[in-house]
C-alpha cells in the first residue's frame, strides 16, 4: 500500500545536479532585469485592467435570444403612456379641456376579444410641453393566452378610444362642448396627437434601468377612424457580475415597440363602441420576448488576459535563455580550463555588455591576443568533449582499468565497504569499548575478512571528504 501510495505521487521532487557549488541553474543581470521589467508591465496592466472593471468600462458580453411563451401576464407600470395635443399656437382649443371639452380619450378592455369595460381617462392633473392637458393611461395589466387555456387567465388587452365628447362618461364637474364647437374643430383645425411612451434600457456601466421616452404623432380625420396598434416589446434581462462566481439577477422590462397603422371607415369602428370614433390604439405585447444574458468579466478572465500580455512579452525570453546558456557554458569551460592549466586563473576578461570576451590580459605579462584565441579554441573544443555524459563515464572506466592493472581483484573487493570512522563523540561509549569494536590502525586491509562488515578504519578522518574537493577558481572578469 506504501508503495502504490508512492507510485501516484504526483508532487514528486526531481533531483538537479549542480553546476558549481549550490548554483543549479546559471542567471545574469540581463534576464533579472528582463524578468523585472516584465513583471512590472503585467503587474502595471493588471492594475489598469482592475481600474476598468472598477468603473465598469469594461464591457460585457452579452448574449440574445429569443422565445415564445404560450401564456404570460404583464403588469404595465404606471405614467407608461401619455396623450397630448400639439398645440404650436394659443388661439387653437384644447380639445381634452375637461370644461368644454370636445374629444374624449376612453380606456377599454377587453377580454377575449370581448369588450367588457369603458371608462373615461380624461383628467386636468398635469399640464404637457404644449401648454395642453396631459392625458395619462392608468396602470395596465395584460394577459396573453394564446392557446385560450381554460386552466389560465383569459387572454386581455387595452384600448384607447378617442372620440367627441360622451356625457355619460364625464367625470365631477366636466363638461362637454357644444355640438357646434365640436363640429367646427374637427372641420377647421388640424389635429395633431402626440403620444409618448416611456421604456426602459439596461445601463451595463451602472447596472440600472434607465428611462427612454418615444413620441407617435398622428392627424386626426373626421371622415376615417386610425387604428394603431402598440405592439411592446418585452425584454427579460439577467445579470451575472459576480468577480468570482455566477450569480443571476433578472430585470424585466419594455425595451421597445413596433406599430402598426391603418385607417377604418366610420361603420366598422361603431361596432365597437357606438360612438364616434377618431382613433383607436391598441396596447399588445409582442408574443415574441427577447432574453438579455449579461455577463460580466470575471477574476480569472481578467488574469488571463494579462497572461496573454506575459506570454507575449515572455516570447523575447528566448533571447534571454540564450544568453544564460551561452554564459553559463563559457563560465563552465573556463572553470575547468584552470582545473588543467592553473596559470589560466590569473587572466582577467574585458567582456561587452552583451557578455562578449574583447580583451585578455596579465597582470605581468603581455598576452598575444592572437595566438591565445587559437589556443583558447583548440582547448575549449576538449573541454566541451569533457563535458558530455558518455565522454565522462568513458573517463570513470579507464581510471578503474588503470587502478585494476595496479592491484587484485580482492584488494579491489575491500574498498567496496571501506569508508571513514565516525566520530568518538558521536557515542556514548566508553573510548576503549568503541576502540575494540574497530579494526586496528596498523593491520592492512590485506588482513580483513572479506565477508566482513566492518570495513572501517580511524586512518581516515573527517578532512578525507573534502581532501579532493573542486575549490572554485575565479576567472577575473573586466
Amino acid at each position: 500500500m506504501i508503495n502504490f501510495l508512492s507510485k501516484i505521487d504526483n508532487f514528486g521532487a526531481e533531483f538537479k545536479h549542480r553546476i558549481i557549488h549550490s548554483e543549479q541553474e546559471h542567471k545574469s543581470i540581463i534576464g533579472g532585469i528582463f524578468t523585472l521589467s516584465v513583471y512590472s508591465v503585467c503587474m502595471a496592466y493588471f492594475i489598469f485592467v482592475l481600474s476598468q472593471w472598477a468603473t465598469g468600462q469594461i464591457i460585457p458580453k452579452i448574449l440574445l435570444e429569443s422565445s415564445v411563451a404560450a401564456f404570460e401576464k404583464f403588469e404595465m407600470p404606471e405614467e407608461l403612456i401619455e396623450l397630448t395635443f400639439v398645440r404650436y399656437d394659443d388661439q387653437y382649443v384644447d380639445p381634452f379641456s375637461t370644461q368644454g371639452n370636445i374629444l374624449m380619450p376612453i380606456a377599454m378592455i377587453l377580454e377575449n376579444n370581448i369588450p367588457i369595460s369603458y371608462q373615461s381617462i380624461l383628467s386636468n392633473n398635469e399640464i404637457s410641453n404644449y401648454g395642453t392637458n396631459l392625458i395619462e393611461m392608468e396602470k395596465m395589466e395584460i394577459v396573453k393566452n394564446a392557446h385560450n387555456d381554460k386552466q389560465q387567465e383569459s387572454s386581455r388587452y387595452y384600448f384607447l378610444i378617442i372620440t367627441t365628447c360622451q356625457k355619460k362618461y364625464l367625470k365631477g364637474n366636466q363638461t362637454c362642448a357644444s355640438d357646434e364647437d365640436i363640429k367646427n374643430f374637427l372641420s377647421n383645425s388640424s389635429t395633431t396627437i402626440e403620444i409618448e411612451v416611456k421604456l426602459q434600457q439596461f445601463n451595463t456601466r451602472n447596472k440600472e434601468l434607465y428611462e427612454v421616452e418615444k413620441q407617435l404623432q398622428f392627424v386626426l380625420q373626421e371622415s376615417l377612424t386610425l387604428k394603431v396598434d402598440l405592439l411592446f416589446q418585452n425584454t427579460n434581462t439577467i445579470i451575472d457580475d459576480h468577480l468570482v462566481f455566477s450569480n443571476s439577477h433578472p430585470f424585466t422590462y419594455f425595451s421597445d415597440f413596433s406599430v402598426l397603422t391603418q385607417t377604418i371607415t366610420k361603420t366598422h369602428s361603431a361596432q365597437i363602441i357606438k360612438d364616434k370614433v377618431l382613433v383607436e390604439i391598441a396596447f399588445k405585447v409582442d408574443p415574441i420576448e427577447i432574453k438579455q444574458l449579461v455577463t460580466y468579466v470575471k477574476i480569472g478572465e481578467m488574469l488571463a488576459e494579462v497572461g496573454s500580455i506575459a506570454s507575449l512579452l515572455l516570447a523575447a525570453s528566448w533571447f534571454i535563455q540564450q544568453f544564460n546558456r551561452e554564459e553559463m557554458e563559457n563560465k563552465i569551460i573556463d572553470e575547468i580550463i584552470s582545473f588543467y592549466y592553473p596559470q589560466f586563473r590569473n587572466l582577467k576578461k574585458t567582456k561587452s555588455c552583451m557578455g562578449r570576451t574583447i580583451e585578455i590580459k596579465h597582470e605581468k605579462d603581455q598576452i598575444n591576443q592572437e595566438e591565445f584565441k587559437k589556443w583558447y579554441e583548440k582547448v575549449r573544443k576538449n573541454v566541451l568533449l569533457k563535458l558530455s555524459v558518455v565522454n565522462q563515464l568513458h573517463e570513470i572506466s579507464r581510471l578503474y582499468f588503470i587502478m585494476r592493472s595496479q592491484t587484485t581483484y580482492q584488494q579491489m573487493l575491500k574498498y567496496q565497504n571501506y569508508g571513514i570512522q565516525l566520530p568518538q563523540k558521536l557515542f556514548e561509549k566508553h573510548c576503549d569499548e568503541i576502540n575494540n569494536e574497530l579494526p586496528s590502525k596498523e593491520m592492512k586491509m590485506e588482513e580483513y575478512d572479506l565477508e566482513s562488515s566492518n570495513m572501517i578504519t580511524s586512518v581516515l578522518c573527517d578532512d578525507d571528504l573534502n581532501i579532493l574537493n573542486y575549490k572554485r577558481i575565479n576567472i577575473p572578469d573586466g
